[in-house]
């Protein structure tokens, strides 16, 4: 059984490629896109997706606003952010916001898909740099 994602990223370009990586992988499939806060939250409702993947800049609200929301209203759903940010500013923020994992755009793709398999297990995924800063 294939676990199905949805991916929230303002740039179309990025969604789509992501989305074709994602769909290579014999037990992931994307199941919805969005571009900003609203289209991301009525997708979660209508897919039910088992992880959503969220950028924090997402056009005129930010990706945290997304996360709160989606942590409100979907309590068990894993979130993954996949930004651009920095993440010695913001993968802390986004933690306090519900997400259970931060990766940066500029890392490796295979530690994006480390990333999707330990937040599906219910894991907390950073960095190591990051997991030695914030993490006990």
């Amino acid at each position: 059984m294939r676990r199905r994602i949805l991916l929230v990223d303002d740039h179309p370009v990025v969604r789509q490629g992501l989305a074709l990586l994602i769909n290579q992988k014999p037990d992931l499939l994307v199941c919805g896109e969005a571009a900003d806060v609203e289209e991301g939250l009525a997708a979660a409702h209508a897919l039910h997706p088992d992880l959503a993947v969220v950028d924090l800049s997402l056009g005129g609200k930010d990706g945290l606003t997304l996360i709160e929301l989606l942590r409100d209203q979907f309590p068990s759903l894993p979130i993954l952010v996949f930004s651009m940010h920095d993440e010695q500013i913001a993968a802390e923020r986004a933690l306090r916001a519900g997400a259970q994992g931060y990766i940066m755009k500029q890392d490796a793709l295979s530690h994006f898909f480390l990333a999707v398999q330990q937040v599906l297990k219910g894991e907390i995924y950073l960095s190591d740099k990051m997991r030695c800063r914030l993490l006990p």
